[in-house]
């Protein structure tokens, strides 16, 4: 048995015909042809039924055909990492995203990475300051991470891609809720629900109230905030789902403020490892990441 034996058949079935397999496999008829009538000796069995010009498959390579498929798919993954490792291309990339970017955005970027990057993906979440101490140890490829102070990366290559939007959110029943437009002053009234994967530091400037608390798990936060207690700066695309939620009494509500606008615009950077951009599957990742992405533009 031989993987081109393998492959002509299975694309004799995919493109309908034996001429056509040969065309793509850029062989002679007679050769393809001839490819598979060994892989039906080889296993004792008849794969496809000829009729004239056309084919059709047997029982026995209606049966066998999965396995075929996967065993030339295998076979494809185990030249293209072979290929890879020769030309010191990488075969795992690691991403890191920030616990606060919507997952959302991204989903187009992780659609196109696994139908055309050739490696393994490993995409996990976590906070900013873990996915910076993954780059420095090199357990990280490349992070997305919301915007900071930090304004250049001696130590990595990085770009700024667009932002999300957080929003400023109570439950309906708040009395935020009723309020045209809200002050500071009406904020200061009640506590704040603070999304928050980090321990708080002592000299953190919290928020917009004297009385807050924090929450690691969204969903908890939102069930807070739908009983009418607090209000919250949260990602839009995050509660988007209960902001248009039927049930009235459970809906959140985005609140419009007179010292800022509702909307407030978070920037994600993109930052990834010196040399990333200098192989073939990292420079196409990279390339996903900045075109794919559902961020605002700025």
């Amino acid at each position: 048995m031989n993987i081109q034996h393998l492959k002509a058949f299975v694309l004799a079935h995919q493109l309908g015909s034996i001429s056509a397999a040969a065309r793509t496999m850029g062989k002679r008829q007679s050769q393809v042809s001839q490819w598979i009538s060994e892989l039906e000796i080889d296993f004792g069995v008849t794969l496809l039924e000829r009729t004239g010009n056309s084919i059709r498959l047997s029982a026995a390579g209606e049966e066998l055909l999965p396995m075929m498929v996967h065993t030339v798919s295998q076979a494809d993954k185990l030249t293209a990492c072979a290929s890879a490792l020769s030309l010191e291309e990488p075969t795992l990339l690691r991403i890191g995203i920030d616990n606060y970017i919507p997952q959302s955005c991204l989903q187009a970027v992780w659609v196109k990475a696994l139908q055309q990057l050739n490696v393994n993906l490993e995409v996990s979440t976590n906070s900013r300051k873990a996915l910076l101490v993954g780059l420095d140890d090199g357990s990280l490829d490349i992070t997305l991470l919301t915007e900071h102070t930090t304004l250049h990366y001696s130590d990595f290559d990085y770009c700024r891609l667009g932002s999300y939007r957080d929003v400023l959110v109570a439950g309906i029943s708040h009395p935020l809720a009723s309020e045209s437009v809200v002050t500071a002053d009406h904020l200061s009234a009640y506590r704040e629900l603070i999304w928050t994967r980090e321990a708080m530091t002592d000299d953190e400037d919290v928020g917009y109230s004297p009385t807050y608390a924090t929450f690691t798990e969204l969903a908890s936060l939102v069930a807070v905030l739908q009983n009418g207690v607090g209000y919250a700066m949260l990602p839009y695309d995050q509660i988007a789902p209960y902001l248009a939620a039927n049930q009235a009494d459970k809906r959140l509500q985005v609140l419009s403020t007179d010292f800022e606008q509702a909307a407030m615009s978070r920037r994600v950077e993109a930052v990834w490892q010196h040399g990333l951009s200098q192989t073939e599957q990292g420079k196409l990742l990279l390339s996903l990441i900045k075109t794919e992405h559902a961020l605002l533009v700025e």
